[in-house]
């Protein structure tokens, strides 16, 4: 089974409900990534193995032997590379091979575009999908339901003088002189970041807000390793889509206000998350009508 979009509490029930059904179960597995920790309650046994250990020798040989049709693997938010052969899913593959008791769960569907979902269908029965591309039939096929999670985007204007102006496109020849043979994305990265020396005069005191490092060096602004809050002023967005949906499930955020300049690198920045977002909602309401 497949669910997208629970908290902790909602994946204890299914947790809860999969256990009173299955009652050969005596373990429980569970694979999860190092920013979501989190722990279930169940009478079984129960062990944790966190995604970097999942390769790792002392685990792997250990578990291979252990696993069985007595145990439970529960696949905890571990969608971590759009890469379906990464070594660290191939290694899970194996685990989950051992068993039909299965549990995946991760809050989004995708990290760029729905074939990424073939990475939970995967985890789900990786001998049925191998060498496959994305098919919304498979959604039809397999136990999936999904939690939807709204989010509206929002542009708050940081008008730009022509002096300002002037400076921005400067700088872009300046990192465009320099780029050589470095990857392309660094021009928008440094652009977006250099961006926030106009938007300091927007940062306000009764106000809190989200950058992409600690620069401003201000109470009111924190960064996407530290966020604890929902719903900030998005400053800067981050260069991995990965920390976003880090941002978004661990403090339920459901609005993205951004200050914007509106010169390059910040549109870019805001209609590449708005069409991300864009692909989320696709995925949500085609899967709706399977489901």
């Amino acid at each position: 089974m497949i669910r997208i979009g629970l908290n902790v509490e909602e994946k204890q029930k299914q947790i809860n409900e999969y256990l009173e059904t299955n009652v050969d179960i005596k373990k429980i597995i569970v694979l999860y990534y190092k920013d979501f920790e989190e722990k279930f309650s169940t009478s079984k046994k129960i062990e944790y193995v966190e995604y970097a250990n999942i390769i790792m020798y002392k685990f792997f040989y250990r578990l291979l032997e252990e696993i069985d049709d007595t145990h439970l693997i529960i696949v905890n938010e571990c969608m971590r590379t759009q890469k379906r052969n990464d070594l660290t899913y191939n290694c899970a593959h194996h685990y989950l091979n051992q068993t039909k008791h299965k549990i995946v769960f991760e809050y989004f569907p995708l990290i760029e575009s729905k074939n990424d979902f073939m990475i939970l269908l995967d985890f789900q029965n990786k001998n049925k999908y191998r060498g496959k591309g994305f098919d919304w039939d498979f959604v039809l096929s397999e136990d999936v339901e999904i939690k939807r999670h709204s989010l509206k985007f929002k542009s708050i204007a940081v008008p730009c003088s022509t002096e300002q102006k002037g400076e921005y496109l400067l700088k872009k020849e300046e990192l465009l002189e320099n780029l050589k043979n470095k990857d392309p994305d660094t021009l928008p990265r440094e652009l977006h970041l250099w961006l926030g020396k106009l938007k300091k005069s927007f940062i306000f005191s009764d106000q809190k807000y989200l950058a992409r490092n600690a620069r401003y060096k201000m109470s009111n602004v924190t960064t996407y390793k530290d966020v604890n809050d929902a719903n900030l002023i998005i400053i800067d967005f981050p260069c991995r889509r990965l920390d976003f949906i880090k941002y978004l499930k661990n403090t339920g955020t459901n609005d993205a206000a951004f200050l914007n300049t509106c010169l390059g690198a910040d549109k870019w920045y805001f209609e590449d998350y708005e069409e991300w977002y864009g692909r989320v909602v696709e995925f949500y309401a085609k899967a709706s009508v399977y489901k």
